[in-house]
């Protein structure tokens, strides 16, 4: 899967941070949530602005989405999505911002969502359900952030849960049967399902599931961590372009994330269709 002069290489699933939530996590940690099950431990991944341009740079990626965490604190939310904006501002070729939010702030999500939508943000996200304190299918809770998601043109992207398999953080209630009733609570909006959606895509092969299935995309995400690498060939043959490329950055390499897509034995039509639904979402 290489990089082509008229298709740059996308990466839809990357994380940065500033070097303050590195060096002192424990004040994070204590302040929000979704810092704490995920970052708080000093073995945890945090890369800034600077690790990721490098990334690319050695791996051959032209393109990355910069992504926020679930956070349930709205002062660093602020900081960590004014951080993601500035890095973009000053990496315009190179990253696509979004912001996160927490939909139970109710009308201070809707502002942030604006604020950071006039300063560029292209999506909302990554959404943590779980540490966040919603469910996906409380649809009602969702509506306001989703109809306002459609209105600025803004992709949606939530963690996935397999409903099987080993434990690990931020595992969850985000499964597929979660997943599915927020699409059809929401089939105009652009959303992605982060790590395969869970496996969601498998049951693309009942009609009314692949119906739903039609205006969704699902990221590859730590795919390392999750699946062998049969699942690029047999995800792509279910949902086509609907899969996209995305390492996880950093808590997956970008190089590694590359390696086990192109030691997967997809052919180079099906790796080309991942880099494709991204440049139908974020071109």
């Amino acid at each position: 899967m290489s990089s082509q002069a008229d298709r740059p290489l996308f990466d839809a699933h990357t994380h940065i941070l500033p070097e303050s939530f590195r060096s002192d996590r424990a004040a994070y940690a204590d302040r929000d949530a979704t810092f704490a099950a995920l970052l708080a431990s000093p073995e945890a991944k945090v890369a800034t602005g600077y690790e990721l341009i490098t990334s690319m740079s050695e791996s051959g990626i032209d393109r990355s989405v910069t992504l926020g965490y679930g956070w349930t604190d709205l002062d660093v939310a602020r900081e960590s999505n004014d951080y993601l904006l500035d890095q973009s501002a000053k990496h315009a070729e190179q990253l696509i911002p979004f912001c996160s939010v927490n939909p139970m702030w109710g009308d201070q999500a809707l502002d942030e969502i604006r604020r950071c939508a006039e300063r560029g943000a292209k999506g909302i996200g990554e959404l943590h359900p779980d540490t966040q304190g919603f469910r996906l299918s409380n649809t009602e809770l969702l509506r306001p952030m989703m109809s306002l998601s459609l209105e600025l043109d803004l992709v949606v992207l939530t963690h996935s849960s397999e409903p099987v398999g080993h434990p690990y953080p931020g595992k969850g209630t985000a499964t597929p049967s979660e997943l599915e009733a927020f699409l059809q609570a929401f089939p105009e909006n652009k959303i992605v399902f982060a790590h395969f959606g869970g496996g969601l895509p498998f049951y693309a092969l009942m009609p009314e599931v692949k119906k739903a299935l039609e205006n969704c995309y699902f990221d590859t995400a730590a795919a390392p961590f999750l699946y062998t690498q049969e699942i690029y060939g047999q995800m792509a043959a279910l949902i086509g372009s609907k899969l996209i490329f995305g390492s996880d950055f950093p808590l997956i390499a970008q190089s590694r994330a590359l390696d086990h897509l192109q030691g997967s034995a997809v052919t180079p039509e099906v790796a080309e269709r991942l880099n494709a639904g991204a440049h139908g979402l974020f071109s």
